[in-house]
C-alpha cells in the first residue's frame, strides 16, 4: 500500500461519478482516492465569472489543502491536466509526484480551423433550424460540432460556454520547462482527443518526465478498458 492520497481531477465533464469504478479499484493501493469535482460539473456549480485556467487551479488548491496531511499524488485528465500542470506549476510542493493523463495541456492556435468552424455554425445553424423536430435539430448540431472537433462545445451554454471558449484558447506549454516534481504522462495511442504527439511533446517538455504509453487506449484510460492498466502504470510511478 502506498502512503499518499491520490487526487483526481477530472476533464471537461468529468465528476468524481465518472470515476467511481476507477477509485473502488485503485483505493486498497492508497491512503485514500478523492476525486474533485471541477465548477461546472459532479456537485460543483459553476462560477460566476468566466473562469480560465489558473482560477480551476486555485480552486483545487483549496480543496487540496482540506485534505488529510499525506503526500499528494496528483492525477490530472484531459481539462484536469491543464488544472493541475497550472497547480504544479504555481505550487511545486502542493504534491509529490504528478500524472497526466490525455492531458489537453496544448492548444494550437488553429485559426483557419476556427474561422472554418465560425462558417459552419453560420450554416449550420439555419440549416438545423427548419428541421422539422428538436430531436433532429438536437441530433444536427451533435453531428455539426463532431464534424467541427469539438464535440464538447456542444454540451455547454450560458458562462459554461464562456468557459469553454476561454479554456480551449489556453496554451500551457511556457509552463512545463517550471515543472521539477517526478512527472509521468500517460497517452493512449487511441486517443482523438488529445493527439499521441501532444502527449510525447509534454513528456519532452518536463524535465525528466516518463512517458508511458497504452495500447489501444482511448482518451479515458480510466474507463472499464484500460483502467487495470492506467492503474498498474500509476503504481509502478509511484513505487519508484
Amino acid at each position: 500500500m502506498n502512503f499518499s492520497i491520490l487526487v483526481i481531477l477530472p476533464g471537461w465533464g468529468g465528476s468524481h461519478e465518472m470515476w467511481a469504478d476507477f477509485v473502488a479499484l485503485a483505493k486498497p493501493h492508497f491512503q485514500d482516492v478523492v476525486v474533485i469535482d471541477l465548477p461546472c460539473f459532479g456537485n460543483e456549480p459553476c462560477p460566476k465569472d468566466v473562469w480560465g485556467v489558473e482560477e480551476y487551479a486555485n480552486f483545487a488548491k483549496e480543496r487540496i489543502a482540506q485534505l488529510p496531511n499525506y503526500p499528494i499524488v496528483l492525477l490530472g485528465h484531459s481539462f484536469g491536466g491543464a488544472v493541475a500542470t497550472q497547480l504544479v506549476a504555481n505550487n511545486p510542493n502542493i504534491a509529490s509526484k504528478l500524472i497526466l493523463s490525455g492531458a489537453a495541456v496544448i492548444r494550437p492556435k488553429n485559426y483557419l480551423k476556427r474561422a472554418l468552424f465560425g462558417t459552419m455554425a453560420k450554416i449550420g445553424k439555419c440549416c438545423i433550424a427548419i428541421l422539422p423536430s428538436q430531436k433532429l435539430k438536437n441530433l444536427a448540431k451533435k453531428i455539426l460540432y463532431r464534424v467541427a472537433d469539438s464535440p464538447d462545445f456542444s454540451e455547454t451554454s450560458g458562462i459554461k460556454r464562456d468557459i469553454f471558449k476561454k479554456i480551449i484558447r489556453q496554451d500551457l506549454q511556457h509552463l512545463l520547462s517550471t515543472i521539477s516534481i517526478p512527472t509521468c504522462i500517460m497517452q493512449g495511442t487511441d486517443d482523438t482527443y488529445v493527439p499521441y504527439r501532444h502527449g510525447k511533446r509534454i513528456a519532452e517538455g518536463i524535465r525528466s518526465a516518463s512517458f508511458v504509453v497504452i495500447e489501444q487506449g482511448r482518451h479515458g484510460l480510466h474507463l472499464k478498458k484500460t483502467a487495470d492498466a492506467l492503474l498498474s502504470a500509476i503504481l509502478e510511478f509511484c513505487n519508484t
